[in-house]
């Protein structure tokens, strides 16, 4: 065979629906495997991954965990996601957490959370399903998450990731660049809890409870609950602005 038939074999390959579908089972697999072994599962759960249109199924008990192609056989909750994301996070490009991050319920994200006809979450549910989004989709022990520039979304306005979120307690990064408005919308820039945006590269403009200001590296920067934030770089700026952003209390 030619090398440029072979070459051409090879990419059709790559790209065949059952090769992909292979790679994605391998990866879940993976995960599964780790999540096996993970302290944070306390108790009996089940729960569905739909990627692209193909259902996988993970049950989960203290110190066992299992994978099957199809869908759950009892309503509950599913991640929806697609190939490549299931590939980034499985090659520390981006974690999960990043990936579902939206500004907006009605955004767009790559990795989601779908609820099965039937199934209907109590008032407690966001706990155990912040907690299974996080320890699910980060292996090892104890849990590093890669995070730095190329690995963020573009949510809010500028480029960000998440590391934690529990009831009560959210934690991420930021990487502003020039041309970019944090919170331009009107209707995220306000939080009925507190927040603190940690400074450690660069600078950008600011506007707090209606001060302008300039934010910059050796810098914590306190909003009290309600009260209205945005920052931005102009198209012409010399730098960027990176840092950390800690939301807490109630309702974060």
């Amino acid at each position: 065979m030619r090398k440029s038939s072979l070459i051409a074999a090879m990419a059709a390959l790559a790209l065949s629906p059952a090769a992909l579908a292979d790679d994605v089972a391998d990866t879940l697999q993976r995960f599964v495997a780790d999540y096996a072994a993970d302290p944070s599962v306390t108790e009996a759960q089940s729960f569905g991954i739909l990627v692209g249109e193909d259902w996988y199924t993970v049950t989960a008990s203290p110190g066992r965990a299992s994978l099957r192609e199809g869908q759950p056989g009892e309503p509950t909750f599913y991640f929806v996601t697609d190939a490549e994301t299931v590939a980034r996070i499985d090659a520390s490009e981006i974690n999960a957490l990043t990936g579902m991050a939206k500004a907006f319920s009605s955004d767009f994200a790559p990795m989601d959370i779908g609820m099965m006809e039937g199934f209907t979450p109590d008032q407690d549910f966001v706990g155990p399903l912040l907690a299974t989004s996080f320890h699910f989709w980060t292996r090892g022990q104890p849990e590093a998450i890669p995070f730095g520039r190329g690995m963020t979304r573009v949510t809010h306005g500028t480029n960000g990731g998440i590391f934690f979120y529990q009831p009560g307690f959210r934690s991420g990064f930021f990487h502003i660049e020039p041309g970019h408005h944090v919170n331009a919308d009107e209707r995220s820039q306000t939080n009925p809890f507190p927040s603190l945006f940690v400074v450690t590269e660069g600078w950008a403009y600011g506007r707090i409870n209606g001060i302008e200001m300039r934010i910059e590296a050796g810098n914590a920067y306190f909003v009290p609950a309600g009260h209205a934030h945005e920052f931005w770089l102009p198209e012409d700026a010399d730098t960027d602005a990176f840092g950390f952003l800690f939301m807490f209390g109630d309702g974060a």
